[in-house]
């Protein structure tokens, strides 16, 4: 897992670059939604080093922004990260397994088997693809 001794300077101006546009992104277009029955492609060593660096940066800076950098938001940003050094991820929203009385949606993002985005997503069951 990353931690802050090795993450690269620019990691941290390229996270607000991506929630900046991830945000811009979801008020213009919808996002694209991944087919929650099927798992991204594998992820190699080197691909994994990149996934883990994702995964520590794009929370701990979505926390400090001065805009909402919510679930979806940190999902979109993060795949937009990673497409761009190839690598394949889906995008997937879910709701709670247990029923609220209100409405309640969570966004993660998954590159081979893991979770990039979204932390622990065992409680919620994905949405079918429309």
């Amino acid at each position: 897992m990353a931690d802050r001794a090795r993450l690269r300077p620019d990691d941290l101006v390229r996270a607000v670059v991506e929630l900046g546009l991830a945000r811009l992104q979801l008020k213009r277009h919808r996002p694209q939604i991944g087919d929650a029955s099927q798992n991204a492609a594998p992820i190699d060593h080197r691909q994994s080093a990149l996934v883990d660096r994702v995964a520590y940066v794009i929370p701990r800076v979505a926390a400090r922004l001065p805009w909402q950098a919510d679930c979806l938001v940190q999902a979109i940003a993060a795949q937009r990260w990673l497409s761009r050094a190839g690598i394949a991820t889906r995008l997937t929203l879910g709701v709670p397994k247990d029923k609220k009385p209100t409405f309640e949606a969570h966004a993660w993002l998954s590159a081979g088997d893991r979770i990039v985005t979204g932390g622990d997503v065992r409680d919620y069951v994905p949405l079918a693809r429309p």
